[in-house]
């Protein structure tokens, strides 16, 4: 087990507002500059002013063990709050004023004692696996220390590789290039991209300054296959931090943007792509943070031709973007839009997007959007179980109109909308387009909303001819509570069949581990301590109890899914609490999956659990219920075949019961309640920790069903919660 710092490489801007120790050990922080208030205008001719900025900073570093922060804040503050909140982290301050909290797995958060100004940024990594050879002739590496390149063309096969502590000054271009890679964990500075001016020119009056200006962005890929970029901080992009267009297998994993102040610093805006997985990023921008775009050419002339020509190359099609995954990604949007499909939609079709698992921190304007302002039939795009923190004031976005106007914050119980689907033409973005297009087979399903401000919806069709419609809303939650309504929806008269629904099950309709076959090993039945002399506790259980080695669905493990460790797992969490006031204690776990998915025929299995019937239980818990189908779910022969197999199993029908609902809300919940109820037994309820992200080892796991599970603090939460009753019946 082991944790590391990256080296500091010092650069021309220092930012001093924290002090911070690691397992007692003083560590060095980074310097971005960041915006500071949401006041934005279109590229006016020149940049935007520094007094609209402010320094933050950040502290990178890779771990595989348990941390202990202490930080120190040099200015005056009352109270701090650890983002995302899903994380679950409760920080303390002690009387000299020392925040104090404990990171229990890898994460990218913030620390905020001022609210969205002056945050310290923290992305713990895991440990890198690069094995690159750099010296490799296709490898072009850096090491620590600052390195002023200008421009870096990468070529077919190779390899970018910014190793830690290294700070490249840079731009990144590559066109017809396959198989590259942008990997590493030092940082991609584009400090030192100043955009061209061509003439000199002023908004103020006109449009025309838009045009009077060359800029880059800080890495543009174009008609790439099997693009890798890995693990970088990219920091201060002139413009968008990172441009593909036409690119197929694109993987975008463990990068973190930040540092993103000047006009148009969007993070990742893609063009008609295929295959793209975005996958556990952090992303701090000024402007829109990821985008899923069809063709932009709303600058030039002959708008039509210049598509044309971009989608026509090398004798291949760019006509349609399609399958893109952005999961586990945590976004800090300080102007624009957070996940968003357009504006500009110069595409035929735009299809199968899905966004999930992410945590949205701050957000001043629209935050989840589909805004189809050009042609394209968009479709089949999912937004599901999202996280959205709204501040208790949220800062209003405003145009700027002089250059000496400063920003004011003119609406103080401002909130953006949270969920947005509009078919449209734009004044200035479909110029020169006169096809618009239909948006249709959206979904929004899980969306947990955090903060004062009720959630705001909006729909929006152009036409009869070009209208949004099939829209379902599954599951808002607000502060925790599932929402029967929504009260603010607004729907034009050129949309249809906007549906909202509520299903309570939706969390555990995702698992999708099977639940045959579990277990290699032809018993169901395991023992803790077998020849001890104490009180024997026994575990009904599944997956989450128990789950045998399956290397199709990336499951390594013989201990309860998804834990990180066998010692991790609720069972031997238990097991080592109950061991702490009961000497000798004999733990039996039974795994009873095989039977939920047939209860209605459950005595045919109770052979299988001969072995947990000899064990003569003083105590059994039971932990089942998920595998349960929910399809025509029979409540009476649920609680008949369940008497009947914990009859089985209390042989000398002297056992003591503890009874569970289920880590996801399953329509099968009330059968045990009302058993409990019923038999005068304790009922431990668990439904709520499978509400919730922070409960699940989301992002640690490939297979959606193995990451739905509870991972480590779910594990202990359910843990505590059955060692509380068991504690009575010792």
């Amino acid at each position: 087990m082991s944790y590391r710092i990256y080296p500091v490489t010092k650069t021309e801007i220092c930012c001093e507002d924290y002090s911070v120790k690691i397992n007692g050990e003083e560590v060095k922080l980074n310097t971005a500059r960041v915006s500071a208030c949401p006041f934005n205008r279109r590229w006016p001719g020149h940049q935007r002013g520094m007094e609209q900025s402010e320094l933050i900073n950040f502290l990178s570093l890779c771990t595989d063990e348990i941390l202990h922060f202490e930080i120190k804040v040099k200015k005056p503050f009352e109270k701090v709050v650890i983002r995302p909140l899903s994380l679950g982290i409760k920080p303390e301050i002690d009387k000299e004023g020392v925040i104090r909290f404990t990171l229990e797995k890898n994460a990218y958060f913030t620390v905020e004692p001022f609210g969205r100004n002056n945050a310290l940024h923290i992305f713990a990594d895991t440990l890198p696996e690069y094995n690159i050879n750099k010296n490799n002739d296709d490898v072009i590496y850096y090491g620590a220390g600052e390195h002023n390149v200008g421009l870096i063309e990468l070529k077919s096969n190779q390899t970018l590789f910014i190793d830690e502590g290294a700070v490249v000054y840079a731009n990144v271009k590559a066109v017809d290039a396959d198989n590259i890679k942008i990997i590493g964990r030092g940082i991609l500075d584009n400090s030192k991209n100043k955009e061209k001016i061509l003439y000199e020119e002023n908004a103020v009056g006109n449009t025309s300054a838009v045009l009077n200006a060359k800029r880059t962005h800080t890495i543009q890929i174009e008609y790439c296959n099997n693009v890798e970029i890995d693990g970088i901080t990219i920091r201060d992009s002139l413009v968008y931090n990172i441009r593909p267009i036409c690119c197929k297998n694109l993987k975008i994993k463990d990068v973190k943007i930040i540092g993103c102040f000047r006009y148009n610093s969007d993070g990742i805006d893609m063009h008609n792509c295929e295959n793209v997985i975005i996958d556990n990023c952090f992303i701090r921008t000024f402007d829109d943070s990821i985008c899923v775009k069809g063709f932009d050419f709303f600058q030039v002339k002959d708008v039509n031709s210049a598509v044309k020509e971009a989608m026509y190359h090398n004798g291949k099609v760019y006509d349609v973007f399609k399958n893109v995954l952005v999961k586990n990604c945590t976004i800090w949007n300080d102007w624009g839009k957070c996940l968003e499909i357009g504006a500009e939609t110069k595409a035929e079709e735009i299809c199968d997007i899905i966004f999930e698992n992410c945590n949205i921190i701050h957000v001043t304007g629209p935050v989840l959007d589909c805004y189809n302002i050009d042609y394209a039939d968009v479709h089949d795009v999912i937004y599901r179980d999202i996280n959205v923190e709204y501040d208790d004031i949220i800062m209003s976005p405003s145009i700027q109109e002089r250059d000496d106007e400063e920003y004011v914050n003119k609406n103080l119980n401002y909130s953006p909308t949270l969920i947005d689907v509009t078919t449209d033409y734009h004044f200035e973005y479909s110029a020169g387009g006169d096809r618009r297009g239909k948006t249709h087979d959206i979904k929004f399903s899980n969306i947990h909303l955090f903060g004062k401000y009720e959630p705001k919806l909006y729909f929006k069709g152009y036409d009869e001819e070009h209208k949004t419609y099939d829209v379902t809303i599954e599951n808002v939650f607000w502060n925790g509570e599932l929402l029967e309504k929504i009260d603010n929806l607004k729907i034009d008269k050129f949309t249809e069949n906007v549906n909202y629904m509520v299903n309570e099950f939706s969390q555990n309709d995702k698992n999708n581990v099977d639940s045959k076959n579990q277990l290699k090993r032809k018993t169901p039945v395991r023992f803790i301590n077998e020849n001890g002399s104490g009180k024997r506790i026994m575990f009904v259980g599944n997956s989450i109890t128990l789950h045998g080695v399956k290397e199709d669905i990336g499951w390594f493990y013989e201990w309860g899914m998804a834990a990180s460790k066998k010692e991790n797992d609720y069972v031997h969490l238990v097991a080592s609490k109950v061991n702490e006031i009961e000497n000798d204690a004999v733990f039996c776990l039974c795994q009873v999956a095989r039977w939920e998915t047939d209860y209605k025929n459950g005595k045919e299995f109770h052979y299988l659990y001969e072995k947990a019937r000899e064990f003569d239980a003083d105590i059994i818990v039971t932990r089942f219920i998920e595998n349960c189908p929910n399809k025509d779910f029979d409540q009476n022969v649920f609680k008949e075949q369940m008497e009947a197999l914990l009859c089985y199993l209390d042989k000398n029908s002297k056992a003591k019961f503890i009874i569970t609902t289920g880590f996801w809300k399953n329509v099968g919940d009330m059968a045990l309640r009302e058993y409990a109820k019923e038999n005068s037994l304790p009922l431990i309820e668990l439904g709520d920790l499978g509400e919730r992200q922070d409960m699940k080892a989301i992002g640690l796991f490939e297979h959606a069903g193995v990451a739905n599970h509870p991972g480590d603090l779910g594990m202990k939460n359910i843990a505590e919660r059955i060692f509380d009753e068991i504690k009575k019946l010792i």
